[in-house]
């Protein structure tokens, strides 16, 4: 995620001004909601698929994504620039620069640039929030496995408790 931040966020901050939008809009539910800002985010910008509602999900929540205020639809191109921006055919490509990351320390001080720390921070988010489902599943699992051991000893205790005395002499002689 970290090598895609900058496509990713501008789609995200898109995407969240047309769901803002539409929610202090509307009164509908959450899911038409979405829906409905898949549908004008697709209209808006070139029959563009949104492809990150999973992600976006996870980050809505977060003080960045939930915007006080709301954004006005007409000034979109105006905060977010014209979209898609088509290169000049004149200009080719520019190199991919590697950038490194220094983790040590000299002097108390970190080296390497804080440019990086949103992405990292939005990434230790989602592995948290993914440690947390984990968590969740594996007390659910034990749980179960419990509840089913519990099961099993009670049928083991009824099958103890039976009086072969009752039965036909067949089931008595299994018993």
């Amino acid at each position: 995620m970290t090598g895609k931040w900058s496509r990713i966020n501008g789609d995200f901050q898109m995407f969240n001004a047309i769901y803002k939008h539409l929610t202090r809009k509307s009164e509908e539910n959450k899911a038409d909601h979405i829906e409905n800002a898949k549908t004008s985010y697709m209209e808006r910008y070139g029959n563009k698929k949104f492809q990150y509602v999973h992600a976006w999900n996870i980050l809505k929540s977060y003080p960045k994504w939930d915007a006080a205020k709301p954004i006005d639809e007409d000034n979109l191109v105006e905060l977010f620039g014209p979209n898609p921006r088509a290169r000049p055919a004149s200009k080719p490509r520019p190199a991919k620069i590697q950038k490194s990351v220094d983790t040590s320390s000299a002097g108390g001080r970190t080296g390497g640039s804080t440019r990086g720390s949103q992405p990292e921070s939005i990434m230790g988010a989602l592995s948290h929030d993914y440690r947390h489902i984990c968590e969740a599943a594996e007390a659910t699992y034990e749980a179960k496995r419990k509840k089913e051991l519990g099961m099993l000893e009670c049928r083991e205790l009824e099958f103890l408790m039976i009086d072969a005395s009752s039965l036909p002499p067949e089931k008595a002689a299994y018993i």
